[in-house]
């Protein structure tokens, strides 16, 4: 059961997550809420047994514990659509839903996809996408047309875009350097390509919207681009 207090450390640990892009320690919890770090602890372990939470062990680099691992929390996506059940009603958790159906769909087009077959793909979404009206599903349409459009040109272009990736931080910045260091490599390795200019004009409008999403969002956006990286490159 999600009680009022449970309720308050999950939104906590949720915003202190969205501010960093990272894992969260459990002692900034106690900190930020004013208890000890075992009270949060204890609280944060509950979240996790049921769902709303997940583990993640993180090398500490501090000078007072080097090379020691560290328990950090992460909110889970059940977290969020307890969000959307608390704070913004049906019609929130709705596109949410929406948006996690599409999300899965997509990512399954990447595994052990040709080059020759992303073509075809990206044809396929070109056209689809013209219906998307919500801004988060039509920005991972977007995302996913540009990885496939650098597919059709082998696996460099999107090791590429994978190193960029891991230079940055901060979903947004990701974000913009990843589109932008894929558009790049799209347009100058294969101009003539009747969807390039089709491409192009989609991240443009990407762009223009990425400051409109809120942190949550961008992370959706961050972690689906990181995950159908993986999955095109065959990783993990």
């Amino acid at each position: 059961m999600l009680t009022k207090r449970r309720l308050q450390f999950l939104n906590k640990i949720k915003s202190l997550y969205e501010e960093s892009a990272a894992p969260v320690h459990y002692a900034t919890v106690a900190e930020k809420l004013k208890v000890s770090k075992w009270t949060a602890y204890d609280l944060l372990r509950e979240l996790e047994k049921d769902g709303f939470l997940r583990r993640e062990y993180v090398v500490n680099t501090t000078e007072k514990l080097p090379g020691r691992s560290m328990i950090m929390f992460v909110p889970t996506s059940k977290a969020y659509q307890m969000e959307a059940v608390e704070g913004e009603g049906g019609n929130h958790l709705h596109w949410y839903q929406d948006w996690q159906e599409v999300k899965e769909r997509l990512l399954k087009i990447f595994s052990g996809l040709s080059p020759q077959e992303a073509k075809g793909a990206v044809t396929q979404l070109l056209q689809e996408i013209k219906g998307k009206e919500h801004p988060l599903i039509l920005a991972t349409y977007t995302l996913t047309v540009l990885l496939l459009c650098l597919k059709t040109f082998g696996e460099k272009g999107l090791n590429l875009m994978r190193a960029a990736l891991q230079r940055v931080t901060g979903p947004e910045m990701g974000l913009v350097l990843a589109t932008g260091t894929g558009l790049g490599l799209a347009a100058h390795t294969s101009p003539h390509l009747p969807f390039v200019g089709q491409v192009t004009g989609l991240i443009h409008r990407f762009h223009e919207q990425l400051d409109k999403f809120t942190n949550r969002e961008k992370k959706l956006l961050s972690d689906f681009l990181k995950e159908a990286l993986e999955r095109s490159l065959g990783v993990g």
